[in-house]
């Protein structure tokens, strides 16, 4: 890893006394981020640690930098023991938006624990990329009517008509919650494909 430029470090370390607070946070902000590259090594190491707090702490440093070893450690932490910081590492994984991240979150939907298939449900939500239509609509035969219902939420915000059978076949579903939102669902794709036919005339 590139080693921070001393010179950088003197300029912003001198600018925490700027006579604009605006800049002081500024140049408060690029220090910590730099501070997080300095120590990359170490974080990472510090995710094999026994202690679990330790491991929280640099996993939201972590998804805080932008490089390619931070985003690897927040997915070699998805294999970890502890479902909790399973959680974290695909919550953490979900708001940084990166697409490499994507295949292991799909991985994650393949859980033992059901608060890591949901919380990496919501993370493949908010990439709304009707690629994943085809994996989502697998996660309507969850077991939990929650999930269900999460899935259905999403594939109706991604608004991809492939999923109607499926969610057509949900109306059927013995939880009402799961077929009130797949009703609900179904409208608005309908609405939506009516709006998308050219007009006559």
């Amino acid at each position: 890893m590139a080693e921070v430029n001393d010179v950088v470090l003197e300029a912003l370390n001198r600018r925490l006394t700027d006579e604009d607070p605006a800049v002081r946070q500024a140049a408060a902000e690029s220090l910590e981020r730099l501070d997080g590259y300095r120590v990359l090594d170490d974080l990472l190491l510090t995710l094999d640690s026994p202690d679990p707090a330790t491991v929280v702490r640099s996993l939201h440093v972590l998804a805080g930098l932008r490089h390619e070893r931070a985003l690897s450690g927040l997915i070699r932490t998805l294999g970890h023991a502890r479902s909790d910081l399973r959680g974290i590492a695909v919550r953490l994984l979900g708001q940084r938006h990166d697409p490499r991240a994507i295949g292991p979150l799909v991985e994650m939907l393949d859980d033992s624990n059901h608060d890591v298939r949901m919380l990496a449900v919501e993370a493949l939500g908010g990439f709304e990329d009707r690629r994943l239509t085809e994996v989502l609509v697998l996660q309507l035969r969850d077991p939990d009517p929650e999930l269900r219902g999460k899935v259905v939420e999403i594939l109706e915000r991604l608004g991809d008509a492939r999923a109607t059978s499926q969610l057509t076949a949900l109306l059927e579903d013995p939880d009402p919650g799961v077929r009130r939102r797949a009703a609900s669902a179904l409208g608005n794709l309908e609405v939506e494909k009516q709006s998308d036919l050219p007009s006559e005339g």
